[in-house]
């Protein structure tokens, strides 16, 4: 796999890999994007962080051997001074178990860890077991279970939320892919 900064010639492939629903269902409002909203909310935002010199932000996966698009996978800051940052990735469902998912946020960590950040921290949907077992392989920890409530009371039907995260103080490195 080879990663490149997120940009404008990128674009195609951002606006198909979030016109697929399967892709985006466990994302707010878990529609498809429209090819304008993609233009407007997710280019930018994608693109936020290429100017950092400590190599923090969104890189586009693409296959070595072909050039064809994979997905994306995002390192961002989320305090100053900088010492946690959150790993998000999207990868189009027919890559999905061919272990790209593993190279990517492995190569997201060591990013992270070359930027002496603190903490590696992942959101995701609790019923996501695929990349639950993903962060857990790559070194994560279940440090959060967060549940969403409507009038005071629980919402099972997806479990809500649960974080994950890496101490990169430790001198410990998870396995490779």
């Amino acid at each position: 796999m080879a990663l490149t900064r997120t940009n404008w010639p990128d674009v195609d492939d951002v606006v198909a890999l979030n016109a697929d629903a399967e892709v985006i269902r466990d994302l707010d409002p878990g529609r498809p994007m429209t090819a304008a909203r993609v233009l407007d909310e997710e280019m930018p935002r994608l693109m936020a962080y290429n100017r950092r010199a400590d190599r923090l932000g969104s890189w586009v996966a693409r296959d070595r051997g072909t050039g064809s698009f994979l997905g994306w996978f995002m390192i961002k800051p989320v305090d100053e001074p900088l010492r946690t940052v959150e790993l998000t990735y999207r990868l189009r469902r027919r890559v999905l178990g061919r272990g790209y998912d593993l190279e990517g946020v492995l190569g997201m960590i060591e990013m992270a860890r070359a930027a002496q950040v603190s903490t590696v921290v992942a959101t995701m949907m609790a019923v996501d077991v695929a990349s639950r077992r993903l962060m857990e392989k790559a070194g994560l920890k279940l440090v959060q279970r967060m549940v969403s409530e409507t009038a005071g009371r629980p919402v099972t039907t997806n479990g809500g939320q649960v974080e994950y995260a890496l101490d990169l103080t430790m001198n410990a490195k998870p396995a490779t892919a």
